[in-house]
């Protein structure tokens, strides 16, 4: 599911890719090689042929480590020459051909131009009005995405914002409780936007009225395509809210009716020490002994199902108040997680099913305090996966630039309410527990990596075969989507509910495995059904966990040329690659654990 989701991104964004300003050329580096005015030459660690780009993103790709710049032009420009001075790159010739001087737009400088935005709120049940500065994107609704069933209750108009969640926006996040928890909803309010320039003026003001709180979910922002609002190059947490209002008027500000912003009421960043870093999260129910604290879950957010199908459900952040309360987490697999893990297999695995959980998921600050608390009730899973997350297009959640083995759990609950840091601080602990130790220091952390999972170890067996045939030259595994209806294979009559699917690089060593697929692809006497089981394994070479498949007879097998330089490559070299892929179907599966 996290691929699918991952390739429906990826054509989404790839138009967003071509228009970056890039000029593509196909030649080999030489001295011929010449990049417009205004340019920097550049090599992507993916390709070795040059690219010409612009100063800011040449800069940008170069510090995410992605490409190496390698020539500028000569600029007239003293501000731009400098910059690029200090890495002391040698400009090239420009070529003897006489090229006519291009008129561009102007662009207008940082003082007149938009910069920043201020948020009121007011009127409701408040008191007087509140002023929050550090919200980041302001973004009127467009018709195509207006809720009908809004226009009956008489609101004409919405509008996002968006955030870095952070601690001075407190007073907000209770308004977003209020709206959120099963308890009287809250009187509309007004919000009004000034649109600030560099110089500390507004330009414009949207006045808001009437409004209310339609949707908030907090997502992780994790495309490198992105520019993030802390300006940090890595992932960062984000918030999103939805607002629909009863009326939209818009205030225009000149020169005889200005508007001065005072220093102390300017839009700020939030410091990482008050902004959400990361997520604690707690099960608690008869399947667990006590309160259960895990700290190493790197994404949350509540879902929606964005297609669905009967073959196939694909979930992305939302949280639309009407609906009934789901959600997902997303970690690299590690042992810290076993008793997670046992109780995960008791819905896999033949019988008796476990009993409902309850889950508390803490946003934390970089200080340590707890920002917001989602607890949901009585809730099943759903879902869970894992998936070799290799597109560059994401940052990693190690921070090292390089495919990682990631988990995806998701669930399903008949109830959920938000706390929120307000006039006191959210417990440590979301219940007391006789077993928790609550001098303990919670705070989110990636697994180290001798914990966490590292490889997958193949083992084939029953059947035709003889012997267990064992690799670990299996260099990426990706369950196939369970309980979603049929698989059926193209060249297969059977229905099949399980299956999972393998890619490495083909090598002669494998020639025994080859000969054993080969009885599923050529014609004749149809082999006996086989058994697989899966090892995820930590970096110290242990079975974090194994994925037993039974039964399997269906097998589709090919090889293709990888040659797509947004994705790592197994080999480790910046060059296309012969891969094989696999499918195989089955039609039992469980869990087991060493």
């Amino acid at each position: 599911m996290v691929r699918l989701f991952q390739n429906f991104c990826l054509i989404v964004l790839l138009p967003l890719v071509l228009s970056l300003s890039v000029t593509f050329f196909s030649q080999s580096h030489s001295e011929e090689f010449f990049c417009p005015s205004g340019e920097v030459e550049v090599i992507r660690v993916t390709n070795p042929n040059p690219i010409c780009i612009d100063y800011n993103t040449a800069d940008r790709w170069e510090t995410l480590g992605i490409a190496e710049i390698v020539k500028i032009p000569k600029t007239n420009n003293i501000s731009e020459s400098n910059k690029f001075n200090e890495k002391q790159y040698s400009p090239i010739v420009s070529p003897d051909t006489f090229e006519p001087e291009i008129q561009r737009p102007s662009i207008p400088d940082d003082t007149s131009r938009a910069k920043s935005y201020l948020v009121t709120i007011s009127g409701g049940e408040l008191t007087q009005p509140i002023l929050f500065q550090t919200f980041s994107k302001i973004e009127p609704g467009d018709k195509p995405h207006y809720v009908a069933s809004f226009h009956e209750q008489g609101f004409d108009t919405f509008f996002y914002l968006e955030s870095n969640p952070s601690l001075d926006k407190g007073e907000f996040y209770s308004l977003v409780a209020k709206t959120i928890n099963p308890e009287k909803t809250p009187e509309l309010f007004d919000a009004s936007i000034d649109v600030l320039a560099g110089d500390n003026s507004v330009i414009v003001t949207l006045n808001y009225s009437k409004c209310k709180i339609t949707n908030y979910t907090p997502y992780s922002q994790d495309y490198v395509l992105f520019y993030q609002y802390s300006d940090l190059i890595n992932d960062e947490i984000r918030d999103r809210i939805v607002l629909y209002c009863s009326g939209m008027s818009m205030q225009v500000y000149d020169s005889e009716n200005e508007k001065i912003i005072p220093n102390n009421s300017l839009p700020y960043s939030p410091s990482l020490q008050e902004s959400a870093s990361g997520y604690v999260v707690h099960f608690f129910g008869p399947d667990f002994d006590g309160l259960y604290t895990v700290e190493t879950f790197s994404d949350f957010s509540p879902s929606v199902n964005l297609i669905e199908t009967p073959f196939d459900v694909i979930t992305i952040p939302g949280n639309p108040l009407d609906s009934d309360p789901q959600f997902f987490l997303e970690s690299l697999p590690s042992k810290d997680k076993m008793i997670l893990y046992e109780y995960f297999a008791k819905w896999v695995n033949p019988g008796q099913p476990p009993e409902d959980v309850n889950v508390s998921i803490d946003m934390v600050t970089g200080d340590g305090n707890i920002l917001q608390r989602w607890n949901y009730v009585d809730c099943s899973l759903y879902d869970y996966t894992m998936n070799l997350e290799d597109s560059l297009l994401k940052f990693s959640y190690t921070g090292i630039q390089s495919p990682e083995i990631r988990e995806k759990s998701e669930f399903q609950c008949n109830g959920m309410n938000l706390e929120v840091n307000g006039e006191k601080s959210i417990d440590k602990f979301p219940i007391r527990s006789s077993i928790s130790n609550e001098s303990k220091l919670i705070s989110p952390k990636i697994p180290e990596s001798k914990d966490r999972a590292k490889y997958f170890e193949i083992n084939v067996f029953g059947g035709d075969l003889t012997k267990v045939h064992i690799s670990d030259k299996i260099q990426k595994f990706e369950p196939i989507r369970r309980d979603r209806g049929p698989l059926t294979p193209l060249t297969h009559d059977k229905q099949y509910d399980f299956g999972f699917v393998l890619e490495s690089l083909p090598q002669k060593e494998k020639a025994l495995f080859y000969d054993f697929i080969s009885r599923y692809i050529n014609p004749g006497k149809t082999p006996e059904p086989f058994d697989v089981n899966i090892h995820t394994k930590n970096g110290d070479s242990n079975t974090l966990h194994i994925l037993q498949y039974s039964n399997c007879d269906a097998v589709d097998f090919w090889w293709y040329l990888q040659q797509a330089n947004w994705y790592y490559q197994f080999s480790g070299k910046e060059e296309d690659e012969i891969r094989e892929r696999y499918i195989v179907y089955c039609e039992g599966f469980g869990i087991e654990f060493p």
